[in-house]
């Protein structure tokens, strides 16, 4: 039988949106990233625009700088 070798996670990103289980706001947006293979922990970072630049590039941004292996995997 031919399979596929699982993929493995690599890398954690954390996004909370700041509002609460009752729908109001409690925070500002926040971001974070961790790294599974180095343990870099990059971010915070508050505030929508800056979450959403955040995420659209952390996972290349880290990569292009990890001092992990990069055998293959894959950004989580």
């Amino acid at each position: 039988m031919n399979r596929a070798a699982p993929e493995q996670v690599i890398g954690a990103l954390f996004i909370d949106s700041g509002f609460g289980a009752d729908g109001h706001r409690r925070c500002p947006p926040r971001a974070r990233y961790e790294c599974l293979l180095c343990g870099t922990r990059e971010g915070p970072v508050h505030g929508a625009e800056q979450v959403r630049l955040f995420v659209a590039s952390i996972r290349t941004d880290h990569r292009a700088h990890c001092p992990g292996p990069q055998q293959g995997a894959q950004a989580a």
